[in-house]
């Protein structure tokens, strides 16, 4: 049996809305045509507005005179900086580097403060390691050290002599395949492992130097890798070959000559009749 379901009452009956046009003043509604719109469809010309013309401080509509600041400050700050040098209050600036007017080259010594050091190229690509120092009299100085050669070392085996360093060099050449020769020397020299203690006893190892920087990272996996086992002397090189002092070029010239950093070094003294020439 369908139920049925009571509804309350209604004691107000709503009365009906009559749709009317709305007016231009509902925010819903579009506005009518603007007068713009309506004179141009009248023909009737439309009046236009120019801006100002701009004054001569540049600022549109602007009548008023250059500020003092403007006159005084920003007309300065647009000069070239040689004209601003000579009108420049404080006489003891120094815009530039004092000349080298009394110094010799082939007699005087060169002593300056290292600042940074950092690897660099001379005279078509070679390796060299560039200092950059300043003098006490505040000279700049650039002083490009050359024939500095890399290296590394290998745990020569039992049976390596002395005689075999030529053929272990020219066989390695080989393993490197390079189109030029990337080694330098070899050399049996004695050394002490410092990983772990051994009784400070030192053992025969072999200084491998090569002629260019740039052959030590390949020369380094080669030897590692176990190409390089020369006359099979390396017993049990299967699991590779350890090479030491995987170091840095620029650290390890820092290294071996001790040229600390700009803490621990006063400065860098050099004759210059002996081993240095002034470039250009």
């Amino acid at each position: 049996m369908p139920a049925a379901v009571l509804m309350a009452p209604v004691s107000h009956v709503p009365t009906k809305r009559v749709l009317t046009d709305a007016t231009s003043s509902r925010r819903n509604q579009q506005a009518s045509p603007s007068s713009a719109k309506k004179r141009k469809l009248d023909g009737t010309p439309i009046k236009t507005f120019k801006a100002p013309p701009s004054s001569a401080s540049g600022h549109a509509g602007s009548s008023r005179p250059k500020s003092q600041f403007e006159e005084e400050v920003l007309e300065k700050l647009t000069q070239d900086i040689s004209g601003l040098k000579q009108r420049n209050a404080e006489k003891d600036q120094q815009w530039s580097r004092p000349g080298l007017d009394d110094f010799n080259e082939k007699s005087d010594s060169l002593c300056f403060q290292q600042i940074e050091v950092e690897e660099g190229t001379l005279h078509g690509g070679r390796t060299t390691v560039k200092l950059f120092g300043v003098t006490e009299t505040g000279h700049s100085v650039l002083l490009h050290v050359t024939d500095f050669l890399h290296y590394l070392y290998v745990a020569a085996p039992v049976s390596f002599a002395k005689n075999d360093c030529e053929g272990f060099k020219a066989y390695l050449e080989t393993q490197l395949a390079q189109h030029q020769p990337a080694l330098q020397s070899v050399q049996m020299v004695m050394r002490e492992n410092l990983f772990g203690f051994q009784g400070n006893q030192k053992s025969p190892y072999l200084k491998v130097t090569v002629t260019d920087p740039k052959f030590i990272n390949r020369l380094r996996t080669t030897i590692e890798s176990g190409n390089a086992n020369y006359k099979g002397l390396w017993k049990g090189a299967d699991g590779g070959i350890l090479t030491f002092d995987s170091i840095q070029y620029v650290l390890r010239f820092m290294i071996d000559t001790k040229v600390g950093t700009l803490s621990s070094q006063e400065c860098i003294k050099l004759i210059l009749a002996d081993i240095w020439h002034v470039m250009g």
